[in-house]
């Protein structure tokens, strides 16, 4: 009888070194894609410190209040008094359109308000009741997601 030789059984071997490697360069690819996913509009002010904070709304407007009392809506649009304010806020509505591609109506905007830690509550309080002057019903506060601070 002939002897059949049988084939020799090698070893498999898993290289970890590359698993990592692709592991890092997918961990890289996430964080720097979750830095674009949030829509920042405000211009840069030191917001407040919060413990509780809640997800972030989709905003269809920004108001940024600088300490300064300067008033930005998306970066961008100066306002020039209160009074304008309304105004401002409406022109941000024009040719915007909501999920069922309906004209967006102020009652159903997102107003964030993006106010300096060191801008008066009173600042703040003046310009929703002015939103709200022209039917805007949602608002959201910005704050600093960093906890921890004291200062």
């Amino acid at each position: 009888m002939p002897y059949i030789k049988r084939r020799e059984i090698k070893k498999t071997k898993i290289e970890i070194i590359p698993m990592i490697d692709t592991m890092f360069f997918l961990l890289v690819f996430f964080i720097l894609a979750s830095l674009n996913v949030i829509d920042m509009k405000g211009a840069q002010v030191k917001l407040p410190k919060s413990t509780n904070q809640d997800i972030q709304a989709q905003a269809t407007v920004t108001l940024t209040l600088k300490e300064s009392g300067e008033m930005l809506i998306n970066k961008t649009e100066k306002v020039p008094n209160l009074t304008a304010l309304p105004d401002y806020l409406m022109q941000q509505l024009q040719g915007r359109v909501d999920s069922n591609n309906q004209p967006l109506k102020p009652e159903n905007a997102i107003v964030v308000i993006n106010a300096d830690r060191k801008t008066h509550y009173s600042v703040v309080r003046n310009c929703i009741d002015a939103a709200r002057r022209v039917k805007f019903r949602k608002f959201s506060i910005a704050t600093d997601p960093k906890f921890g601070d004291k200062s």
